[in-house]
């Protein structure tokens, strides 16, 4: 890991709260999350039009397939583009989807190939990658794109 995570304590009581409560859905079936309370949780600046944008698209749909682990999906009719306050612009895909693994103390959304939420980030100019995966703990929130260096940590 080459980037230097971000202290950002504030993210620590809904990073657990939604670790907490996708390990608990999970052991009962299937469930849904509305993608905007998703993004809640990583708490990124967005305006109140991009809110809007996140709730419009309704449910993440979690299916469990197996012990720990299963499949997410969330479809809207077109793609969104959220720009944060921070200077990142993350891209929703039309369909949003992938798999997670839950645990009682940590959460991993890895995004399937053409269905991953986009973070673009200005580095002299404006870079869109893919992001791998979201990884979340008791101790930080790890942001996965292609190429270390543009990886997003917060601690906590």
């Amino acid at each position: 890991m080459l980037v230097e995570c971000v202290s950002r304590p504030e993210l620590k009581a809904p990073v657990l709260a939604l670790i907490g409560r996708v390990s608990r859905a999970h052991a009962g079936g299937e469930f849904v999350i509305p993608l905007a309370e998703l993004f809640e949780a990583f708490g990124l600046p967005l305006k109140a039009a991009e809110w809007n944008k996140l709730r419009a698209r309704g449910d993440v749909r979690f299916a469990p397939r197996g012990e720990s682990q299963g499949d997410f999906i969330n479809e809207a009719r077109a793609q969104d583009e959220l720009p944060t306050d921070e200077g990142l612009t993350l891209v929703v895909p039309q369909k949003l989807a992938g798999e997670y693994v839950t645990t009682e103390t940590s959460l991993t959304l890895k995004f399937a190939e053409g269905s991953a939420l986009r973070g673009c980030k200005r580095v002299f100019v404006l870079i869109c990658q893919d992001i791998i995966k979201i990884d979340a703990d008791e101790h930080k929130l790890y942001i996965d794109l292609p190429g270390e260096k543009y990886d997003l940590c917060f601690v906590f």
